[in-house]
This record gives C-alpha cells, sequence and structure tokens, in this order.
C-alpha cells in the first residue's frame, strides 16, 4: 500500500499556481481579485506576514475535489546554466564573437551642438 503524504493546509501563491496550471504572474493577479471583491472572485489568500497564503482547503473547494499533491516547479534555463562549470562559460566566451566596438569620434547629423 502506498504511502500517502499529507499536504499543508496552506499553500504559497506560487504553489496553488502549479496546482492550477498558471503562470506566477496570473496568479497574483487573480489573489489581487480576491481581495479586491472581497473574495467574490479569484482565488482564495489572505496575509501572514509580508506573504500571501492559500488555504489548501478553500483551493480544494473551489476545484470541487481534494489535492492529491503539488506539481513539482519546472526547471527554468537559469536553473540549467548555474550548473555549468567555470571552464565551459570560458570555452563559450571564447566561440562567441566580439562585437566591434566604435572607434574614434562620430561626427555627422546625428550629434548636434550643444545649446550655450
Amino acid at each position: 500500500m502506498a504511502e500517502q503524504t499529507s499536504l499543508p493546509d496552506f499553500l504559497t501563491i506560487e504553489e496553488a499556481a502549479r496546482v492550477l496550471r498558471l503562470g506566477r504572474t496570473a496568479a497574483y493577479e487573480q489573489a489581487r481579485i480576491w481581495r479586491d471583491t472581497d473574495g467574490r472572485a479569484g482565488l482564495p489568500n489572505f496575509p501572514m506576514g509580508h506573504t500571501l497564503r492559500v488555504p489548501t482547503a478553500a483551493l480544494e473547494r473551489m476545484l470541487g475535489r481534494p489535492l492529491s499533491a503539488i506539481p513539482a516547479p519546472r526547471r527554468s534555463a537559469g536553473s540549467r546554466a548555474a550548473k555549468s562549470t567555470p571552464a565551459d562559460d570560458a570555452q563559450v566566451r571564447e566561440l562567441r564573437p566580439r562585437p566591434a566596438r566604435p572607434r574614434g569620434r562620430s561626427s555627422g547629423a546625428a550629434q548636434g551642438a550643444l545649446p550655450l
């Protein structure tokens, strides 16, 4: 028999967003709508210190079913870059062409005289 893990009583906005398959920004927007409409629309939440929390029970009522698990966060491009070594970074820098730098002062219509 599989061991059932218990869910926390309160979720972060990001955790609730993953359950609802929403982006982080959309979830925070829905949380704001909930507060602005006194709970008539949006994502149920309440402030706890400087953070917002979503009651798991309210989210389950909204979905009409119990939550089985909170999906794991998706890996971002930044997390892959964090695993590179300094040697890898040096190789990438060597392969990347450097942009040409302008030499000397530019002259022409683009640069006007300064008013006195």
